[in-house]
């Protein structure tokens, strides 16, 4: 019999909104900066 495998969010994602239609998941908040120079509006939805 097959046991259920068990998954472990290892790192907290965070998702951020680029512009009013773009939304993309990243794992560590200081990638966001990164973001926030390229786009200027973005702006921290879950974290």
């Amino acid at each position: 019999m097959a046991r259920k495998s068990k998954t472990k969010e290892l790192n907290p994602k965070y998702k951020v909104r680029l512009d009013y239609k773009t939304v993309i998941t990243i794992r560590d908040k200081s990638l966001f900066s990164f973001w926030k120079e390229r786009y200027p509006k973005a702006e921290l939805i879950t974290g």
